[in-house]
C-alpha cells in the first residue's frame, strides 16, 4: 500500500513539471536603474535581466507573480536613498513598471490596492503599506489580476508597457 501511493505520488510529480523559471532578481545589482524612469526605459536602466524580462513579454507576468512571495533580501539597494528591499518587492515594482504608461503618470490596470494617502518620502510610503501588507498577499491580488485579464493584456512596444484590451461593453462593440 505506501508503494502504491509514493508511485502515484512520483507519477504525478513527474507529470506536472513544476514552473522553474525566475528572473536574477535576488542579486540584482545596477545602478543606472536606481534614480528615476521606468525599469523598462533603456535610457534610464540598462539591465540584462529587464531585456529579459521584456523580451519575454506577457510570459514575463506569471513569473514575476511567482516571485513576490520571495523574502529574502537583496543585498544592495534598488533604488537612490531607499532602505534595502525584498526580491518580491521588486518584482511587484517590476511588474508595477510594466503597467504604466510613457507619461510616468497613469497605470495601465485598475489598482490591487486602495491606495492611502501619502505624504512621506515614497519609501515611508511603502513601509507603511507594508506593515499591513504582506508579499503573500500582494502575490495573491496579482495572481487574481492576471487569472481575470491575461487573456485582454497586450504589449504596446510604441509605449513599452502592458495593456488592457478595451472589452466590449468599453467600445460599444457587441
Amino acid at each position: 500500500m505506501r508503494f502504491a501511493v509514493l508511485a502515484i505520488l512520483t507519477l504525478s510529480a513527474i507529470a506536472q513539471p513544476a514552473n522553474t523559471k525566475s528572473y536574477e532578481l535576488q542579486t540584482w545589482k545596477n545602478l543606472s536603474c536606481r534614480a528615476k524612469g521606468r525599469f523598462q526605459d533603456r535610457e534610464y536602466c540598462g539591465s540584462k535581466v529587464i531585456d529579459q524580462i521584456v523580451a519575454d513579454g506577457k510570459a514575463a507576468i506569471p513569473v514575476l507573480i511567482s516571485q513576490i512571495a520571495d523574502s529574502r533580501w537583496i543585498a544592495e539597494p534598488v533604488y537612490d536613498f531607499w532602505p534595502r528591499i525584498r526580491t518580491g518587492e521588486l518584482a511587484d515594482f517590476i511588474l508595477n513598471d510594466l503597467f504604466v504608461d510613457d507619461t510616468w503618470t497613469k497605470s495601465t490596470m485598475p489598482p490591487l490596492f486602495e491606495e492611502p494617502k501619502c505624504d512621506e518620502p515614497a519609501w515611508e510610503c511603502w513601509a507603511n503599506f507594508r506593515k499591513t501588507h504582506s508579499l503573500k498577499m500582494i502575490q495573491a491580488r496579482w495572481q487574481e489580476f492576471w487569472r481575470a485579464n491575461k487573456d485582454n493584456i497586450w504589449w504596446d512596444a510604441r509605449a513599452r508597457c502592458f495593456r488592457l484590451a478595451a472589452s466590449k461593453a468599453e467600445t460599444g462593440k457587441h
